[in-house]
């Protein structure tokens, strides 16, 4: 047993390899990736003492959280390569692999057969548009558009709607449907937050983001800036609508279900998170429901789940590996009233 032992401990000399491994960009994971990439070099006989560990996880953690910063989809890269024999010494690099929600949404366009987002719209957002009144008389803002799943059936409807898109790929496929029909969408490119577009005031009887904060908003000032145009636009009474993923009232996301949320296209918020990005603004709640709930007492049965995707990521599981009854977050539907 012993010679076996030492020859074993000659065999990396003889061995030889190479590889790449891909992390989502989340600092919060920086002790985790630093583990594996330790596990994945003892491997190959290249075993890293305390202090090279640490040089590790202090790269690691300074470029994912980089790559976070700009942007959730982030990936970091890990390319090594064992040394020549007989050296037992190995090489490696960490790099980050920027990628924004133009870029996803370009790879969907040309991956994933279409419709991308459903082929019915929110049966929420179409009953409150024809509560406000009759459908020529009702302007509304989808912002979010994407490829008009909501917009297109609006106008079709009668509504006068605009449309905010800020990926060419979406947008794209919804001007050429919404000419292919000869449907009067005004089609905005652009993005609500970073470029807040300047809107008419007191215009909009709705305005609403479906799948939008719930996938795209990440942080509390991001949502308030949204908020506060909202503010402007809407005319006095009119309704801002929108769906986010929303902690209970016993869970509170840490650093790491925020982050990985934001990975997983299911940005976690808690209802104190809504209340502080409403401060001081003229909206009052009226309510706040389930989506999946809503949308499948109300969706025709042939529309139902809307996407292959739809009913595990509305429920929190693309996050939490739980059953339903046990997520701790839920996709759910505000609708807020601008008080006059």
């Amino acid at each position: 047993m012993v010679l076996r032992q030492a020859m074993s401990r000659r065999l990396p000399r003889r061995v030889a390899g190479s590889g790449q491994l891909l992390f989502p960009a989340v600092p919060s994971l920086a002790d985790h990736y630093t583990d594996v990439m330790h596990k994945t070099f003892a491997a190959l006989g290249r075993v890293f003492d305390r202090e090279e560990t640490k040089a590790i996880r202090a790269t690691v953690l300074k470029l994912a959280t980089e790559g976070f910063t700009r942007s959730p989809y982030s990936r970091l890269v890990v390319n090594y390569q064992t040394d020549e024999p007989p050296k037992t010494s190995l090489t490696y690099k960490v790099t980050v692999e920027y990628s924004s929600v133009e870029d996803e949404y370009e790879r969907w366009s040309k991956t994933r057969t279409p419709p991308l987002f459903g082929s019915h719209p929110d049966a929420k957002i179409m009953d409150i548009a024809h509560s406000l009144g009759s459908p020529p008389e009702v302007c509304v803002l989808d912002v979010g558009a994407g490829t008009g799943r909501n917009s297109l059936p609006l106008a079709r409807a009668g509504f006068q709607v605009d449309a905010i898109e800020l990926a060419p790929a979406l947008l794209e496929v919804l001007a050429r449907d919404a000419k292919a029909e000869n449907l009067p969408v005004k089609v905005i490119e652009g993005d609500a937050v970073a470029d807040r577009i300047e809107l008419q005031a007191n215009h909009y009887k709705l305005i609403f983001l479906s799948e939008v904060i719930a996938s795209h908003i990440r942080d509390v000032p991001s949502c308030r800036a949204i908020f506060e145009d909202a503010a402007v636009a809407l005319a006095p009474g009119g309704l801002l609508v929108f769906n986010a993923f929303i902690a209970t009232q016993a869970y509170f996301p840490d650093d790491l279900a925020r982050e990985l949320s934001q990975v997983f296209w299911c940005v976690a918020f808690t209802h104190k998170d809504m209340k502080q990005a409403m401060e001081g603004l003229p909206f009052e709640l009226l309510s706040d429901e389930s989506v999946h709930e809503y949308e499948h007492a109300r969706l025709p049965a042939e529309s139902w789940p809307p996407t292959g995707w739809f009913e595990s990521w509305a429920q929190g599981l693309d996050l939490y590996d739980l059953t339903a009854d046990k997520s701790p977050l839920e996709l759910r539907w505000l609708v807020y009233r601008k008080t006059a």
